[in-house]
Parts: C-alpha cells; structure tokens; sequence
C-alpha cells in the first residue's frame, strides 16, 4: 500500500505543531500567544494559526479571560498512560524507594531535553530537603550532578551546545567557565559519577551515576539530593558507590530502553 507523500508545508506545519505542544511544562502550563511566537520564533499570525488548529482538534484548551493556551486532558492522559508502560520508568521505581531508605535521601531518575535536565521520577525522603523537585521539573545541566553525569558521555557537539547557551551563576559555587566546565565533565567521565555541592541550591549537595542502554549509551541518571550539612565525606562515599549500583541494576534490568 502506497501511502500520500507529505508536502513541505504540511511537514513545517506539523513539525511547529509538535514543537509547541513540546513547549509546555509543569512549571509553564499554560503561555500566551506572543510567548508560543516568541520560543518558537514564528509569526504571531502563524502562532495564532497552530494553536487554533490544536484547539479545535482538542490538543489545547484556551483560556478566555487570560487568554492562554494550556494542554487539553487528553494530552495529559496519554502522557500518564505513556509514563505508567515506559520501561525505565517501572524498572526504576523499586530500586529507586530501596536508594531512598538506604541513604535517607530523596531519589530522581532523569533525562535531557534539550539544554535542560528532567526528573522523570521522584522518591522523597522521609526528610526531604525544600528542593521544589518533582516529575517533570526541568533544571540546569550545568550545575545539576544529574545533568553533569549525561552530558559528559554526550558528544562534543551536544557538550559545545550546552556551553554556546551559556552557563548561568546561580550560587557562588556554580561553574561558569567553559574550560572549567569542559574539565569537570572529563573527570566525570573518567569516575563514573558527578556530586554537585551547592552548584544549584546553597546548601544542597546531589550525587548522580549513569544509566546505559544495550548500544552503550548513556541515556539517563539516578541521582539523590540531600542537605550539605548531612552529606559529610564519609557519607558520601558510601553514597557515591549506593547511587552507582542503583544505576547498574537499571541499567541491566532494562533490555530495551528508548532513547531520547
């Protein structure tokens, strides 16, 4: 069966389509039209144009009064129900609730979307540290551990990427120099894991090892996030080799992970 060939403009269409329900997130549910114009730097004609498209074929819901757009339900159900039957997803839950009661500390799995790491799961501890974590929250590569610890066995270009958007202070402690940053990823590569201390959040400290996939790429991470003050150096140790082995045990229980 011959199916009908795309043409250039229903491809651009449908690729604008996609990049802007992709522009939605927990923390930005719902944007305005200039801003859908202004990510995806189109027209606002032509941002008017796909989000009434979307609206009518229920994708997105608009807001009347704001006057913004936000994913309709059935958006968010088939995000659910993807995120119930994703591999990783399951595999990681059990191991990441035993890190949690072995370290006391909350637990994420992550991935990279774009210049951006996300928690794609989250244990919290039975004393969590005010992180304002949660599935789906996106966060700096570069002063994340979870971040760091894909990115270093990413290619050049992905890493240049990620330097030419910039490296953003946000403690005193936060690597900014591209050198410095470059070195840090090869020391990473070299250990096998990443601790953050208080790149991110003063007084947060984060240890993250990789999760591999069967061609041997490192598509995700397991990390914890604790206080500073609870994070003493011989924790840590313990916690560097108990973050590790939690990544191994993903990473060989999973047989066909996906990639991102």
């Amino acid at each position: 069966m011959r199916y009908p060939s795309i043409n250039t403009e229903s491809y651009s269409s449908m690729r604008n389509a996609l990049r802007l329900l992709n522009l939605f997130s927990i923390d930005e549910p719902e944007l305005t039209l200039s801003e859908i114009a202004e990510r995806l730097q189109i027209a606002q004609s032509t941002a008017h144009r796909l989000s009434s498209t979307l609206t009518h074929t229920g994708f997105l819901v608009k807001e009347p009064i704001l006057k913004t757009y936000r994913p309709a339900s059935s958006i968010l159900s088939m995000g659910t129900t993807f995120l119930s039957k994703y591999e990783l997803y399951q595999v990681s839950e059990p191991i990441l609730e035993e890190l949690t009661k072995k370290t006391g500390e909350t637990a994420h799995v992550s991935v990279l979307k774009g210049n951006k790491v996300v928690y794609l799961y989250k244990i919290d501890s039975k004393h969590p540290v005010h992180l304002l974590s949660h599935a789906g929250k996106e966060n700096p590569i570069h002063c994340t551990s979870s971040g760091q610890v894909i990115l270093a066995f990413q290619s050049q270009k992905q890493i240049n990427e990620v330097i030419k958007q910039g490296l953003p202070l946000y403690t005193t402690k936060t690597i900014t120099s591209p050198p410095d940053f470059i070195s840090r990823l090869e020391s990473i590569q070299k250990q096998g894991f990443a601790i953050s201390q208080e790149e991110l959040h003063k007084g947060v400290t984060s240890i993250a090892a990789p999760i591999w996939n069967t061609e041997g790429n490192v598509i995700a991470s397991v990390s914890i996030a604790g206080p500073t003050t609870r994070m003493t150096p011989l924790k840590v140790d313990r916690f560097v080799k108990l973050v590790k082995a939690a990544a191994s045990s993903i990473t060989k229980k999973s047989n066909n992970l996906l990639h991102f």
